[in-house]
């Protein structure tokens, strides 16, 4: 849910705050909101990721590891290969 909260909110402060117009200020704090949203995301994803497998395996162990790798595999494409791509193209 919170994700979905950080993903509207750019919306509502584009619309409220700089009055549709578009900004730099703008760009700077949507971008933080949609980071925030994937941050989140990724969490609940693995939240969820975790019971199913305890459902599944029954297995805390096990469970726990897979999410752990799960949420490393989310982290590193979203945040550590983009990061990689912007600091090699300069």
């Amino acid at each position: 849910m919170l994700a979905i909260v950080f993903l509207i909110a750019p919306a509502a402060y584009h619309r409220v705050a700089e009055r549709g117009d578009e900004s730099e200020r703008f760009h700077t704090i949507a971008g933080r909101f949609i980071l925030a949203s994937l941050v989140v995301l990724a969490l609940g994803l693995c939240g969820d990721f975790y019971v199913a497998s305890m459902m599944v395996t029954s297995s805390p162990g096990f469970s726990l590891a897979a999410t752990i790798v799960l949420l490393a595999l989310q982290y590193g494409l979203w945040f550590g290969y983009t990061l990689y791509k912007r600091f090699a193209t300069h």
